[in-house]
């Protein structure tokens, strides 16, 4: 997480570093949840091959998008039979709402720790 926070920081920060620090996400994840946005409601099969991307390597960051809130996933049946799963991603601003989210939860508990903050007469540090 240091690094992390030290990326954040280094230069001008980009909304992916924000997105990686704040909400953990990885390079793949941000690059499906985006590619979505420009092609929403497709199945893993079509946007693996939109993003020229492996499709087990897509269906990952999908799952692990999904666990952490920011991709749903609907179910349609197939006219011929069969059905599949389609990917819709949260609109930015609900994003952009978790963001602020964890970004005020991070300012209470550092506000915290530094209001906690100590040295004793003996010079250990709490």
């Amino acid at each position: 997480m240091e690094r992390e926070i030290e990326e954040l920081f280094e230069g001008e920060p980009s909304f992916q570093h924000i997105l990686r620090c704040v909400l953990r996400l990885t390079p793949s994840e941000i690059e499906v949840y985006l590619a979505l946005h420009k092609h929403p409601n497709l199945g893993v099969d079509e946007l693996a091959e939109i993003m020229g991307k492996d499709r087990s390597g897509v269906y990952r960051s999908l799952q692990s998008l999904m666990e952490k809130g920011l991709v749903r996933r609907e179910y349609r049946i197939l006219k011929h039979g069969g059905y599949k799963y389609l990917y819709i991603p949260i609109p930015i601003e609900e994003l952009k709402e978790k963001l602020r989210s964890e970004l005020e939860n991070w300012f209470k508990k550092l506000n915290e720790i530094v209001e906690k903050f100590s040295i004793e007469e003996s010079g250990k540090v709490s």
